[in-house]
Parts: C-alpha cells; structure tokens; sequence
C-alpha cells in the first residue's frame, strides 16, 4: 500500500515539476544567455583592456628609448602622443619624460611648462607634483630668483618628504643669485633641522 503512495507522490512531483518548467522555462532560459553574455562581454572586456595597457606600455618605453638615445624630437614627438592619448599613470610620466627631452634639448621655458601641468594638477598625487617642483628648479637656469622661489615656496610652506631637499634648494639659490647674507641665514636654519639626512649635513 506505501509503494502505490510513493508512487503517486512521485507522479504528482513529476507533474509539478512539468508544469513549473513550461511556466517558466523561458525565463529560465532567458536568465543562462543573459548570464553567459554577461561572461563573455566581461571576458571580452578584459582582454581589450589589457591590449590596451599594453599597447600604452610599448608606446611610453618607445618614448624612453628615444630620450635615451638623444634622439629628443621623436622623444618629445612620443611623450606628446601618450599625453593627448592617455589619462592615466601614464600621461603623468609622459610629462615627466616630455619635460626632460625639452631640459636636454636646451628648451627650459618648455620644460617648465612640462612641469607646471604637473604641479598645478591636483589629481596628480601630492608626491609627484612636489618632485616636479623640485626638479623644475633644479634644472632651470633662466627664471629670476622669485619666480623659482615662488615654485618652492608650497613644499617649503606645508610638511612633506621633500621639505629638507626644499630647504636646501633654497640656500642653492640664494647663492647662485649672490644673496649670500640671506643664504647664510638659511644655512643655519636648514642645519638645525632634525630631519636632514647624513647625506645633507655632509653636502
């Protein structure tokens, strides 16, 4: 007698699950493809993105191996493409590159303009924009003593890994435009820093 229930049970479980599936075996279905489209757009989506770094990667190290070998026009030529193309990382470096082409091909009013988009970029890291402040000075050997100073000014003003090196920078220029008296002021100031490195207090 429980062999003909279990039967039966079974039956109606097989019906119920009949019906079920023709009610919603379209939306079911409908459900897989979405999924595996999903998938394979996803996929698609990853290896495209992946091509492309790559392709931004060749590019910015093309641009390298030009500044590298002093070949500076098709160096700036490559720096220039990556940053008309490219938001990312790389536009940033491409600055930094672009800049240094212009510094070793004598273009310092371009270089500082390089660095300047740089700098002036706040969603460029904080880091970044201070070594392009940093290295604009250094290498610029055509502005007046305020108009570098003006450039300094921002690390020198606010904490920050490059303030020491500011600091330092600042005395260079003082003497480079024979402040001397103002130099020595800072000299001091810069010497009683508790955070110049062994290598400073040497220099």
């Amino acid at each position: 007698m429980a062999d003909i229930f279990d039967e039966v049970s079974e039956e109606l479980k097989q019906d119920q699950l009949i019906k079920t599936w023709k009610k919603y075996s379209k939306l079911i279905l409908s459900s897989i493809v979405f999924i595996i489209i999903c998938l394979i757009s996803y996929q698609i989506y990853l290896n495209w993105e992946n091509k492309k770094k790559e392709t931004i990667s060749k590019e910015y190290f093309q641009a390298l191996k030009e500044l590298e070998n002093k070949n500076f026009s098709d160096s700036k030529r490559l720096f220039s493409e990556n940053i008309k193309k490219h938001e990312n990382g790389y536009r940033m470096l491409s600055l930094f590159g672009l800049a240094e082409s212009n510094f070793k091909n004598g273009n310092i009013k371009e270089m500082i303009l390089n660095y300047k988009l740089i700098y002036e970029d706040d969603s460029i890291d904080i880091y970044y924009r201070n070594l392009s402040r940093i290295l604009c000075v250094l290498k610029d050997n055509q502005s007046s003593y305020d108009q570098q100073k003006m450039i300094l000014n921002p690390i020198l003003t606010s904490p920050s890994t490059f303030q020491p090196l500011a600091a330092e920078l600042e005395v260079i220029l003082l003497i480079k435009f024979n402040k001397l008296e103002e130099a020595k002021n800072s000299l001091k100031t810069l010497l009683q820093r508790s955070d110049l490195s062994i290598e400073q207090i040497n220099r």
